[in-house]
């Protein structure tokens, strides 16, 4: 995003220190971003409520109304609640994070900060933001394409050949018996011809060729079927796409039932609600899961490792002297040495494991099905895989990158997601103290 788009980005920071909304306006300043300040909680909701705001930055412990009651109405009210609120405090505890997540916020970040990792974070929120716009755009053009498909009804002999929507006939074994250039178009065919030529339509056209039976099966026992989806391959490159189809059931002049419909392109909205998907659940910067996934997705193991009776463990882990390395090579390579431990952390994974960036230099792993000797054995091995890794070579260095690791299993440490992260986060500081560079389960102590 270049700083002459993100001229139009209004961002409203919310401290009551002067020295930390200085910091945060010096960062954000550089990318071109538009800003407004205030001190307390109370005066950020007038500010909020008189002007227009891409962003919220938003500290905690404030005099008066604190960040969590300023969230909490922002989300409460129409205007404002799908502004983007991103907690910047030196609260760290799990409690504070996940309340914060809990009321509406989009994002956490603790108190210290790294400046490259806060300009990365804004600008995910900011790119999101402009997604949610993208997407009700997409949505208000596909509702006036819906309102022009019922005109065309009307005059459908008249605008058959002209319309931007496709319209057919078909036999309900898959014999297409006409179609207009728009209906060619869309599936990607060259010609009306190499669509009638088609022997079978379900393996052909079809992403699943058993979508075409469902549809015919629905077809037939409701009579219409309104903005039903379909994913296929286009006859031009075989690529996938998305049809909105409206069909109904009725018959030729032999009275052969037949259906007949419009059919409308939704691949530019299905990408558009991929992406949207992606940014919401995974961290800018590394591609790994963010924080917010992390909370949602425990919640789910728990419930179902309580149901199954079956274990899983949490790894917290913390890249040692990091600190060091951005001191030495700059924040851009510290961003960067961020995106090759990730690299490593996702190269030691299969699913349903998975990595998550959690704060800075701090990763979490999630191990669905491992007991805590599995798990310290996970952890070795992407010990190893880091120690044997040579960081920020492509950059013309050569940075070789130790971390702590910690370990907590459910349900023999904990029953809950707070208590486990907690123990997790505790026997990785336990590391810290004692020397670095090794792997604790909690009960190791």
């Amino acid at each position: 995003m270049s700083n002459d788009n993100n001229k139009r980005f209004r961002i409203l920071i919310v401290d009551d220190a002067p020295v930390n909304i200085q910091i945060v306006a010096s960062m954000l300043e550089n990318e071109g971003y538009s800003m407004a300040f205030v001190g307390d909680g109370a005066a950020a909701l007038d500010q909020v409520r008189a002007e227009h705001f891409d962003l919220i930055l938003l500290d905690v412990i404030m005099p008066g109304i604190d960040g969590f009651e300023v969230c909490r109405r922002l989300k409460e009210e129409l205007a404002t609640k799908d502004i983007p609120v991103l907690f910047l405090t030196a609260r760290a505890d799990t409690e504070s994070v996940v309340k914060a997540f809990n009321i509406g916020a989009m994002d956490y970040v603790t108190k210290p900060f790294n400046g490259a990792e806060l300009v990365a974070r804004v600008r995910t929120h900011l790119e999101l933001s402009r997604s949610r716009e993208k997407l009700k755009k997409i949505n208000e053009q596909l509702s006036r394409e819906m309102a022009e498909r019922k005109q065309a009804e009307r005059r459908y002999r008249n605008m058959y050949k002209n319309a931007v929507q496709g319209m057919f006939q078909a036999t309900l074994p898959g014999r297409l018996l006409r179609a207009n250039p728009s209906y060619v178009r869309i599936l990607g065919y060259d010609s009306l011809e190499d669509i009638l030529a088609i022997e079978d339509v379900g393996e052909e056209i079809y992403f699943h060729p058993g979508d075409r039976k469902e549809m015919i099966r629905a077809l037939k026992k409701k009579g219409v079927l309104t903005n039903y989806e379909l994913k296929i391959r286009r006859g031009n490159d075989r690529c996938p796409a998305w049809l909105l189809v409206n069909v109904r059931l009725t018959q030729n002049s032999g009275g052969e039932p037949i259906m007949e419909g419009i059919v409308m392109d939704n691949t530019a909205r299905k990408l558009a609600e991929e992406d949207l998907r992606y940014l919401t659940v995974h961290d800018n910067l590394t591609g790994l899961y963010n924080t917010r996934y992390l909370y949602q997705a425990l919640a789910e193991l728990l419930e179902t490792s309580a149901t199954d009776n079956s274990p899983f463990s949490v790894i917290f882990m913390d890249i040692d002297d990091f600190k060091q390395v951005v001191d030495t090579y700059g924040h851009l390579n510290g961003s960067r040495a961020l995106q090759e431990v990730a690299a490593t952390i996702q190269s030691s994974l299969a699913e349903p494991a998975y990595g998550v960036a959690y704060a800075g230099d701090e990763f979490v792993v999630v191990l669905p099905g491992f007991d805590k000797e599995q798990a310290v054995e996970k952890a070795g091995e992407i010990r190893l895989r880091m120690s044997q890794t040579v960081y920020l070579s492509d950059r013309g260095h050569h940075v070789r990158l130790r971390a702590s690791y910690g370990i907590s299993t459910y349900p023999d440490d904990a029953v809950d997601m707070t208590h486990l992260l907690n123990l997790a986060d505790k026997a990785m500081f336990d590391i810290k103290k004692k020397g670095k560079d090794a792997v604790c389960g909690h009960d190791e102590e």
